[in-house]
């Protein structure tokens, strides 16, 4: 029990539950101040809860919200993994707390497109950042993840007749106009949620195959400051074995890349796709390449290609630390020991 104790109450996991507090913080902002004011419904059990209150008052909102959930919950007991379960109780009784807490809170009033429009922006932000942190809103969300894991539907499918179910009551109940404002707030919401996750800054993943490997890997090192790797490919016409150079790079760095290229190799051939996440070192800014050497870069490269492990020189010491994901120092290597990953 010491141990389990611990392992959720690392700094990560404190990090983790103080984002989604406040992405439920954000959610629940958008739902009292802007939606139902407005007369307007939300996606999912939300939407649903905020039917049962305009029908029967003596339920509240948020009562509605955390006893809806309780099923889906139970049933996420059995089949998904409990970490994820944790941070989706905690979401859940964190965002029926605040419905009620900030029940009296300034609203907005008025133009409903706008309301639905700064609703979905807000609600998207707050819902995206309790995902990142690989939690969730609880709701249509634990059920689509445990229908796709053990039927194989999607996720979106799952939450598209839910809201399907709550559109098609708002405009038998409330009028087509209502029904239009919420699928506005959905859409909206939908594409700030995947803002939320992904992080405002792109990031690519190139795969480059040229003549002059080297000179490029150099190019990459001195002006990207990026790492890279090289996997070894053949090319399946000519016979002829080839370095294909693997760099993931960021949004600002993509022009450069392809000016690179071109200089060094004009008939060079390149890949370019857009990446979800890495996992790994990756630098976002260029303040933590200034005192990295081309060897470290090399490593770090290879890291986000395995994702396992970041690996982290201080030149001051004799030796390199192995850091995991959580960045605690789990295994500590002899310089003169280590052998070259590339």
């Amino acid at each position: 029990m010491k141990i389990q104790h611990q392992i959720i109450l690392n700094k990560n996991t404190l990090f983790d539950l103080s984002t989604i507090f406040v992405g439920s913080f954000l959610w629940v902002v958008a739902i009292n101040a802007l939606l139902v004011p407005n007369g307007l419904l939300s996606s999912g059990f939300t939407g649903i809860a905020i039917l049962i209150n305009n029908f029967w008052p003596a339920i509240p909102l948020s009562v509605g919200v955390y006893a809806l959930n309780i099923p889906a919950l139970l049933w996420a007991l059995k089949e998904l993994n409990k970490r994820f379960l944790f941070y989706t109780v905690f979401a859940v009784t964190v965002q029926s707390l605040f419905i009620q807490l900030l029940e009296n809170i300034p609203t907005y009033n008025g133009d409903p497109m706008l309301a639905a429009i700064f609703a979905g922006v807000l609600g998207g932000i707050g819902g995206g950042a309790v995902i990142r942190r690989s939690g969730s809103s609880g709701g249509t969300d634990i059920i689509g993840v445990i229908i796709k894991k053990k039927w194989g539907y999607s996720i979106g499918t799952v939450g598209f007749i839910f809201n399907i179910f709550v559109l098609t009551a708002g405009a038998f109940l409330y009028g087509l106009e209502i029904a239009m404002y919420t699928v506005i707030f959905i859409g909206i919401s939908s594409v700030a949620t995947d803002k939320a996750i992904q992080g405002i800054s792109k990031r690519y993943t190139a795969m480059i195959i040229t003549r002059y490997p080297d000179q490029m890997k150099t190019a990459i090192f001195d002006r990207l400051h990026r790492g890279v790797t090289f996997l070894h490919g053949k090319g399946a016409f000519s016979g002829d074995q080839k370095d294909i150079i693997y760099c993931a790079i960021n949004q600002y760095e993509l022009a450069m890349l392809k000016d690179l290229l071109y200089t060094i190799d004009p008939d060079a051939f390149m890949t370019i796709t857009e990446t979800t996440e890495i996992y790994g070192h990756f630098r976002n800014t260029f303040k933590e390449t200034t005192m990295l050497t081309a060897a470290e870069m090399e490593n770090n490269a290879l890291n986000d290609v395995l994702g396992a492990y970041t690996a982290a020189v201080d030149k001051k010491r004799p030796f390199v630390e192995i850091i995991d994901k959580d960045r605690e120092v789990v295994e500590i290597v002899e310089e003169e020991n280590i052998e070259e990953d590339q």
